[in-house]
């Protein structure tokens, strides 16, 4: 009796145990249920709100840009097919949180290591670089005096079609040959202008494809061969013309913040690189950085962020660092407004951010003169350059006691004359040239310097 007892106690803890195993999946199955239900809830209300225009962006920040707006109906929008296109355009790009999705995905791209390429902009081939030797120097005389226009034509500087890598974005270059050919020609011309009366010059700057592009990507990329462009042109110099390759010297330096990521422009480092090479050429001891006050702005977004805000960029901006000569605080400039005092570095806190890059020696002005008083031998020297030669001239002035700034693109509206009596009026004994290789091959820019020249 006591056995039958003892078992049906056991039989009964086994009930017990099945009993209390069905409660738990029940309760399981219940919350299971929940979830399932509050998922599909919080799913269903994110669709309602996705679908409810008042919930929508009308404005990305990260690509500082309207965004596609809900389309008109038409009868033959609908009859065509485009008025249902145009609502799945609206309702992707205006998708709620846009911006804060694609900054995720951005990084985590970045945090697995994806490599993101993206191509923006039209690509054209350019012109094939004929094969240069020595015995190619000074075999194209001076270009001809050009016609000058009664109403001069406006001169643009465009970037082209953009290579963007990760965080970074790469100009493509054209090569162009009968314009480097004019280009060559032009510099040519000022040298015989100026045989006799001041040392010219001449510095190619290459674009950062040529620098800091990793090499892994330089084989699928359809960009003309920019130091064999620029072996090119001095190739056509003549032997009066001092060529300043500094091609090898910034690619010695591309782990170094010598381009922005944003922007088509150097840094003020890279720019200091290219003023040593610069005063070796010269014969002059360059100053050491050390020996300027250093500033740094940040946030900045440039042209290629301008061309192609897309989120890689904008979340992760440049900076820009900018160094001033300790013994002068200004230039003077001169505009259509006349002359005016502007800083060798202007306050970049207080600039957009597209705009941070005209920090440097008040940004694009037709003439300028630095002076700096502790040198008293009256050295002095005339820059023609476009925007990149911003970012170096302030270097220039630990080396002479007036520097020239002459921006060819501008000049035009404050000085009538041409580079053979700016050089005699300001008693100039260096020229140098300075222009990025772009300009080079765009044949406004090199018009634009033809007609200064002379």
């Amino acid at each position: 009796m006591a056995v039958k007892e003892k078992n049906k106690t056991q039989e009964e803890t086994n009930l017990d145990d099945n009993m209390k195993l069905l409660k738990n999946l029940r309760l399981q199955h219940i919350v299971d249920i929940n979830m399932i239900r509050i998922v599909i809830t919080i799913w269903f209300a994110a669709a309602v709100l996705a679908i409810l225009p008042y919930f929508r962006p009308t404005y990305s920040e990260v690509e500082k840009r309207e965004l596609n707006k809900f389309p008109k109906f038409s009868f033959s929008a609908l009859i065509s097919g485009d008025y249902f296109d145009d609502i799945g355009l609206w309702f992707s790009d205006t998708f709620p949180m846009r911006d804060n999705f694609m900054a995720l995905n951005t990084s985590v791209n970045n945090m697995f290591g994806i490599n993101t390429v993206q191509v923006h902009g039209d690509v054209e081939k350019g012109d094939e670089i004929p094969e240069t030797t020595t015995s190619d120097y000074a075999t194209v005389e001076p270009a001809p005096e050009p016609e000058v226009p009664k109403e001069p034509e406006p001169i643009v500087e465009k970037v082209g079609g953009l290579l963007v890598v990760n965080n970074t974005a790469y100009e493509y270059f054209k090569f162009n040959q009968a314009t480097a050919d004019q280009y060559a020609g032009t510099i040519n011309r000022a040298a015989s202008i100026l045989d006799g009366k001041a040392r010219v010059y001449d510095m190619i700057i290459p674009k950062s494809m040529a620098i800091t592009l990793p090499d892994n990507f330089k084989g699928d990329i359809d960009s003309s061969d920019q130091p064999k462009s620029i072996e090119y042109m001095y190739s056509r110099m003549l032997p009066s013309v001092t060529k300043v390759d500094i091609y090898p010297t910034l690619k010695a330096h591309k782990d170094e913040y010598i381009y922005f990521r944003t922007d088509h422009h150097w840094t003020a480092l890279g720019a200091y690189y290219a003023y040593r090479d610069l005063m070796t050429a010269v014969g002059k001891s360059p100053a050491e950085l050390s020996a300027f006050k250093e500033y740094k702005y940040d946030g900045f977004l440039g042209t290629f962020y301008s061309e192609f805000p897309s989120p890689s960029l904008g979340n992760t901006p440049d900076y820009v660092m900018a160094y001033e000569p300790t013994q002068l605080e200004h230039i003077y400039t001169y505009s259509k407004l006349g002359e005016r005092n502007y800083c060798i570095v202007s306050d970049g806190n207080n600039m957009t951010a597209n705009n941070k890059y005209i920090v440097f020696a008040g940004g694009d002005q037709p003439y300028g003169v630095m002076t700096n008083p502790t040198i008293t031998d009256g050295s002095s020297c005339l820059v023609v350059k476009e925007s990149f030669g911003n970012a170096m001239v302030a270097y220039l002035t630990q080396n002479y006691q007036y520097v020239h700034v002459v921006d060819y693109r501008h000049i035009g509206d404050v000085y009538g004359g041409t580079i053979d009596q700016f050089v005699t009026e300001k008693g100039i004994q260096d020229v140098f040239f300075v222009n990025n290789i772009s300009a080079t091959c765009t044949s406004s820019l090199v018009n634009a310097i033809g007609t200064f020249v002379g």
